[in-house]
């Protein structure tokens, strides 16, 4: 502000001093000059007058006159002269007037050649000088001048006066030289009357400039009347130093003390609002603004974009974007990086192509946001657009660019791998190599590109280089160093780098362990944090992750919870990748809940909701797997179609339809349902919620099948109970010339055992081996088993067991062909198979609760009452249904409402009038079953009533039971389908129960 008025001042009083303040007439162009080409010749000089300018002032004027319109210099001046130059006495005076104009212009050349001719020079001659190089640079120029002026013997009788103090304060403010400023400020000490308001607010920003907060209080502090421009250099001291709090409170003691802010000072205040993320005082600032009619300043609305996107509310700040009169590229800045702060990556791409078709032009600033947007997404392919674009507008050299590029591509090159990646990036190095030298950036640079390259020959060259140079030991590189030997499977390399440091910081420490953790050495991972701890350093939330990983690979839950309890201390507790991390740990221990109320701690669009669908899936936890898939919904985070993947396989449960087909639509609206993997969920969804016709029609819309396409179907239709068409799609998929693999050959088998087609699945399990290539593992062999249990030939059954599986049967094969006696009734195998499934697994629950039924089933209740009394601990038994987008459970213990219990008493009449007799071999299913009475209060049957009374007639009925359907329940379902109707489905853990007329879809074989 100063150096603008005393640029002004200057003009003043070149202007009425010497040449008065009478209006001068305007004069052509050329006339102009032809009188100032023949100012130097006008008449012969008498004696007593003084001798001609030298002939290079009319060089000079000339150029000047020349250059005009070229530098867009301010012309008033130079009209002055065109129109009266016999009006100029003194050459002086024309000196000083092409001096300025050279200035203006930032031709600090032309600048010094001519101060260098003048043959005299005023105070006003160096202020011109020492303003130009102040302004323009290099700052220290000016410190020169000014020393080369108070010592030259020819200058003596020269005072420096207030301007030029200030001029050379601010020199020292450009050029951070606090020692030269102390100088200077003694010497005006020592100056009588030179103190003013210039003077004052320079040495404030002097001070502040070069970082002496203290000293730049207190001269402050000195100043009687402080006016505008001293607040405003006090609050931008404190904002350029990172005390935006202070400079907060000095915005309220500015106004507080009847100073109005101006728009400089209020665009600082909102500036500093947006460091702290202070909403409210920022909000109250901004309404203060309006209020003094700031509303069309491009500095405000360019702080107040900035300040709300920092706040996170880019809403709010797009808003003051859309409603700005006129825009500057800085305004496009501002938008573009408050997107990119957001994580709005794909509005930053949109953004830029609205810049380039309206203004068509960006600077450094804007591709450097939009690198950053682009490594976020990983996109390498947009990465090579923006880095062809800075070529061409010959940002090659820019430091910040080469640095974001370099960033770009190493974070990037993991997703592509591309081999014109691997010959850019070494050219990158190179270009900042001869750009800016060998610097720290460029080490850690080159270390992370050798961490992602496993280049270990690379990467030890620059260690030696490192060395060879005495670099200060700076931690980021100390650590980059680390994180090379680390990735490169060097780790005790890395140790050895670690322990040369003394007294390590907290990037150090969380290197290392991130090394030991890379290499899986987890336990000694967790003893360096332990060290670390003993040594007083800082976790930060990158050690953090680390730890926590180390105890996710140990599947550590009690050192994790124990970490949790101390990042809730040191407040991480909200920190997105730490609670992502803790999330996968509680979500791997089945800790489900624990991670369900981590959510809420971090925004929706960071959660990994991955990790928590697969914990509720495991938990079989359907409510929340609801409640997720509505959260992800609203989020709108970025999603991959991996994530895409697990959200439709969450929904593969008849509860869940709804959802699922409400997922397959917010899917589609984000463009990930065409991913051929995002395909084959959705048949394996709609297979899994019980909609056979629904995933055959994916299957069908798909234009590419693979091989998981085909398996997904065949599965499906063999859950379904229609094997033959099951073997029919296997039969296609070969003629598509697509490889079965294992899971295939597992579904092909049990289309097999449904059908008891004995013959063709050994043809199956012989052309697995021999042509297909594939090693029979325990779960084809188990499935062997099960086509020969199925179809009665027990003995056969032995015989395989015996003699073609090639390693000890283990509990799977048993329990498969126990499962199978229960079927056909078989106790003398039945108890065979118990003998060695309890040789194997002594305490097995579930081979014991197998034998109870076989029991059952041939009435044997006498030794069924003893296996249960020898096995006190009962399965919980639960069935759900979904209403109106609710999920009901439906719980053994659970005594049934009113209107249900009075609704199956209605089914019970309805079904012993068509013949129904209850089957009481199975009332020992459960002990609070046998005390009903009948199978018709088990909890399928509440659930299925509860659905006849709630959902609307006609409807569809799906109910999920998470233990094997009884044959009493069974049954009564048959009779049902007769009079309900409507469809009617349940699922348990063995078949889908599709009842319908009389009959079910597994043919009484489950």
């Amino acid at each position: 502000m100063f150096l603008v008025l005393a640029h002004l001042l200057l003009n003043h009083l070149l202007l009425y001093f010497w040449l008065g303040c009478s209006a001068f007439r305007r004069r052509s162009s050329s006339a102009a000059t032809l009188m100032l080409s023949t100012l130097t010749c006008v008449a012969p000089p008498s004696p007593s007058a003084s001798p001609l300018p030298p002939p290079t002032l009319q060089i000079h004027s000339n150029r000047l006159l020349r250059q005009n319109n070229r530098y867009h210099i301010n012309t008033h001046d130079v009209k002055i002269l065109k129109a009266n130059p016999a009006r100029t006495r003194s050459t002086l005076l024309l000196f000083n007037m092409c001096l300025q104009f050279y200035v203006g212009a930032g031709l600090m050349h032309e600048a010094q050649s001519l101060f260098d001719e003048m043959p005299e020079r005023t105070l006003i001659s160096w202020t011109i000088l020492m303003s130009g190089y102040t302004r323009h640079g290099p700052a220290i120029k000016t410190l020169m001048i000014f020393l080369y002026m108070i010592q030259d013997s020819s200058y003596t009788s020269l005072q420096p006066d207030s301007f030029v103090f200030a001029t050379v304060l601010g020199a020292c403010a450009a050029s951070r030289n606090l020692i030269y400023g102390r100088q200077v400020h003694c010497r005006i000490l020592k100056t009588d009357g030179i103190m003013d308001s210039f003077v004052e607010n320079a040495l404030v920003t002097m001070y502040a400039s070069c970082g002496s907060l203290q000293d730049s209080s207190h001269a402050f502090s000195c100043i009687l009347w402080p006016n505008l421009v001293s607040w405003s250099s006090m609050l931008s001291g404190y904002t350029q130093n990172g005390l935006e709090k202070e400079g907060l409170s000095l915005f309220c003691d500015m106004i507080e003390a009847g100073i109005q802010p101006d728009v400089f000072a209020s665009s600082m205040a909102i500036g500093a609002c947006a460091k702290l993320s202070c909403l409210d005082f920022g909000m109250q600032v901004h309404c203060s603004t309006i209020k003094m009619g700031f509303v069309s300043s491009l500095f405000i609305d360019n702080s107040l974009i900035d300040f709300y996107a920092s706040c996170g509310y880019i809403d709010l700040s797009r808003q003051v974007f859309d409603k700005m009169a006129t825009r500057n590229l800085v305004s496009w800045n501002t938008i573009i990086s408050g997107y990119v702060h957001n994580t709005h990556n794909h509005e930053v791409l949109k953004i830029f192509q609205t810049l380039m078709h309206e203004i068509s032009n960006c600077d450094e600033f804007t591709l450097a946001s939009m690198l950053r947007a682009i490594t976020d997404l990983g996109s390498l392919n947009l990465g090579k657009e923006i880095h062809g674009y800075i070529l061409r507008a010959g940002f090659e050299s820019d430091l910040y660019l080469i640095s974001s590029l370099l960033n770009m591509y190493i974070e990037c090159i993991e997703l592509d791998g591309s081999g014109d990646v691997d010959a850019v990036v070494p050219k990158l190095f190179k270009v900042h190599l001869k750009e800016g030298g060998f610097d720290e950036f460029i080490i850690v640079s080159i270390l992370k590109w050798c961490s992602l390259q496993s280049d270990l020959r690379l990467g030890q060259m620059f260690h030696s280089q490192i060395i060879k140079f005495d670099l200060k030991p700076d931690p980021y590189v100390i650590s980059s160093l680390i994180d090379m030997y680390s990735k490169c499977g060097m780790i005790l390399a890395a140790r050895r780098v670690f322990v040369r440091i003394k007294n390590p910081g907290t990037v150090t420490w969380s290197a290392i362990i991130a090394g030991y953790c890379w290499n899986g050495c987890f336990e000694e991972a967790l003893k360096l944090f332990r060290e670390m701890q003993l040594a007083g350093a800082q976790a930060n939330e990158y050690t953090y992750t680390s730890v926590l990983l180390a105890c996710l690979a140990l599947l550590d839950a009690k050192k994790g919870k124990e970490l949790h309890c101390k990042i809730l201390r040191t407040g991480y507790g909200s920190n997105v990748a730490v609670v992502n991390t803790l999330l996968k740990l509680y979500s791997k221990v089945s800790h489900h809940q624990q991670a369900l109320k981590l959510c809420s701690l971090i925004p929706e669009a960071e959660v990994s909701w991955g990790f928590l669908i697969e914990a509720c899936l495991k938990a079989k936890d359907h409510e929340s797997i609801h409640k997720l898939l509505l959260s992800i919904q609203r989020s709108q985070g970025d999603l991959d179609p991996t994530c895409a993947c697990l959200i439709l396989s969450s929904c593969a449960n008849p509860v869940l339809l709804n959802v699922g087909t409400q997922a397959q639509a917010y899917l589609t609206k984000r463009g990930l349902i065409s991913d051929p993997s995002t395909r084959n969920s959705l048949i394996t969804m709609y297979s899994g919620c019980g909609e056979i016709a629904a995933s055959v029609t994916a299957f069908k819309q798909m234009h590419e099948k693979n091989s998981v396409s085909w398996t997904s179907i065949i599965s499906a239709k063999v859950d379904h109970g229609y094997p033959l068409e099951a073997l029919d799609l296997f039969t296609q998929m070969q003629l598509k010339n697509k490889l079965p693999d294992s899971t295939t050959f597992k579904s092909v088998f049990k289309a097999c055992a449904q059908e008891g087609l004995v013959d063709k699945a050994f043809h199956f399990f012989i052309s697995m081996d021999e042509i297909y290539g594939i090693e029979p593992s325990v779960e084809h062999y188990c499935c062997m088993v099960e086509v020969l249990g199925r179809a009665g030939m027990y003995e056969e059954a032995l015989e395989f067991i015996d003699e073609v599986i090639p390693f000890k049967p283990g509990s799977l094969v048993w329990r498969t062909l126990l499962s199978s006696c229960r079927i056909n009734g078989n106790m003398k195998v039945a108890k065979y198979a118990i003998e060695k499934l309890l040789e194997v697994e002594p305490d097995d629950f579930a081979a014991n609760r197998l034998l109870k039924q076989v029991l059952l089933t041939l009435g044997n209740w006498k030794d069924a009452l003893k296996l249960k009394t020898k096995n006190n601990f009962v399965r919980a038994n639960s069935s759900w249904i979904e209403v109106r987008n609710t999920i009901y459970e439906f719980a053994s213990d659970q005594i049934p409402m009113k209107e249900v219990f009075a609704e199956v008493a209605i089914l019970e009449e309805k079904m012993e009038a068509l013949g129904y007799v209850a089957d009481r071999n199975h009332l020992l299913h459960d002990s609070e079953e046998a005390e009903c009475g009948t199978g018709l209060y088990h909890n399928e049957i509440k659930a299925l009533a509860f659905g006849l009374i709630s959902l609307t007639r006609g409807m569809p009925i799906r109910v999920v039971k998470n233990v094997r359907m009884c044959r009493d329940c069974h049954s009564a379902c048959k009779f049902m389908s007769t009079f309900i109707g409507r469809d009617l489905t349940i699922k348990d853990p063995c078949n889908f129960h599709h009842f319908r007329d009389g009959k079910c879809s597994c043919r009484d074989m489950w």
